[in-house]
């Protein structure tokens, strides 16, 4: 059991390296160019999540089901619909261009998509960055970024409209939010808005998973707990107003912040 914690800790933990390959998407259904294998073998191969997501892959291709559904069923306990309706959807529109943080499948990105009028996908697994590329072939308009390292490097500046990551802040540590979150500032249009959940430590369920991932002595937990009030506190820290922390017993909350001016900042 501590040989098996480890090593999943130890894979979620790795730290992150120096290369980007981007991949461009169109709404012409082309389909994108998947990331070249050097880059691959340089980001590190795969990476902790890419073995739930291979099967998910391998079981839609022998049962014809879409691979998010059988995502959904198989990480059933994640608030997918209340995170969608009450958290990221209302802040996009037909004209919205939208950046993801760690779209894994797809499985919020199916969501996302069709409701803007651009995508930007971003992830340091090389495994999702060519499968999003595919999956996503012909359905919008988007493109899809390999990074290594808690920076969005290849997004322009005040050229995004909203920010989107569920799933992620739960794995990263402080340092690395207040890296995202800088970068969230830099990309945002003024008036733009980031949106993402957290594992919040203060709440009944986020102290019951804690508990319930409580490594042996001398190893880490794949899972990073937050207070809201640092969150909030640290994304003030990196220029960014906070619109609304929800919280509630459950063990994950929402954050939701903006880039200060901009006609948004009115809506």
């Amino acid at each position: 059991m501590a040989r098996a914690f480890a090593q999943l800790a130890s894979a979620l933990l790795r730290p992150l390296g120096a290369r980007i390959v981007p991949l461009a998407g169109t709404a012409t259904g082309a389909s994108p160019p998947a990331v070249a294998a050097p880059a691959a073998a340089e980001a590190g191969g795969r990476k902790p999540w890419d073995g739930f997501f291979a099967e998910w892959i391998a079981e839609a291709e022998r049962s014809g089901r879409d691979p998010n559904d059988i995502g959904d069923t198989d990480w059933n306990n994640d608030p997918k619909a209340e995170a969608l309706e009450h958290h990221y959807l209302p802040h996009i529109c037909a004209e919205s261009v939208v950046l993801e943080l760690g779209p894994g499948t797809g499985r919020y990105s199916r969501h996302l998509l069709p409701r803007c009028r651009k995508m930007i996908l971003v992830d340091y697994s090389p495994f999702v960055c060519a499968w999003i590329a595919r999956y996503l072939a012909g359905k919008g308009r988007f493109r899809v970024h390999l990074i290594d390292k808690p920076m969005l490097e290849p997004v322009a500046a005040d050229s995004v409209d909203v920010v989107v990551a569920h799933g992620v802040f739960e794995h990263l540590d402080p340092d690395e939010t207040f890296c995202f979150l800088e970068e969230f500032r830099r990309v945002l249009r003024p008036g733009g808005v980031a949106a993402f959940d957290f594992e919040n430590f203060m709440s009944e369920g986020g102290l019951g998973w804690f508990l319930r991932w409580k490594p042996p002595p001398g190893l880490r937990s794949p899972f990073r707990f937050y207070h809201p009030e640092m969150l909030a506190g640290m994304a003030r820290a990196a220029g960014l107003d906070v619109l609304k922390i929800t919280t509630s017993r459950d063990r994950i909350g929402y954050i939701e912040l903006r880039k200060p001016g901009g006609a948004a900042a009115n809506r």
